[in-house]
């Protein structure tokens, strides 16, 4: 290879996207790949592993199984599954559904665990999330327009929450947003 590489990511990444590659990866190795490349940091900081399984219907696409390292991430990521959906469909990777499945062998700490809740105690409902203002609406359904028109609406719900859990962080931190 007569390219300088800075890091082993750019020289992966280089790897595993020529098409000699990715002919001779697995369907699984694949999914794997796709999902890595098509989502962020985060995402990727808490995947653990993909999978490919058959779909509950015959001639459907295959369901995209996603262990993550934890029981708050697995949620997270299904309020954003159609956005998933959506990512992996523009890159060549077509899914019935997303499965996010908490991995046996975690490195989080449970957060019933980490505030001192006894085992088996049920966690307090928490406060509804907060509603967000017209400003705040506008902006989601503009990110929202750029999907695929029959995303549209779980892409808006899945933006509008996330949007809605982050005010509400703010506000539980001292902080807003105007």
């Amino acid at each position: 290879m007569g390219e300088d590489y800075k890091d082993i990511s750019s020289l992966l990444k280089d790897m595993f996207s020529s098409p000699e590659a990715r002919r001779s990866m697995s369907a699984n190795q694949r999914a794997a790949y796709v999902w890595h490349s098509v989502n962020g940091d985060v995402e990727r900081s808490h995947t653990t592993g993909v999978f490919l399984k058959e779909p509950h219907v015959r001639g459907a696409s295959p369901i995209l199984g996603v262990y993550v390292d934890s029981r708050m991430r697995a949620v997270d990521f299904r309020a954003n599954r159609e956005v998933y959906r959506a990512r992996l469909s523009m890159a060549g990777l077509d899914v019935s559904e997303i499965e996010f499945i908490v991995s046996r062998h975690t490195r989080a700490v449970a957060p019933a665990a980490a505030r001192g809740a006894g085992a088996g105690a049920r966690e307090a409902p928490k406060d509804p999330l907060p509603r967000l203002s017209d400003a705040e609406r506008e902006a989601v359904e503009r990110l929202a327009e750029s999907a695929p028109e029959p995303l549209r609406k779980s892409v808006y719900k899945a933006i509008s929450l996330s949007f809605r859990r982050e005010k509400s962080r703010d506000t539980s931190e001292g902080t807003s947003r105007p």
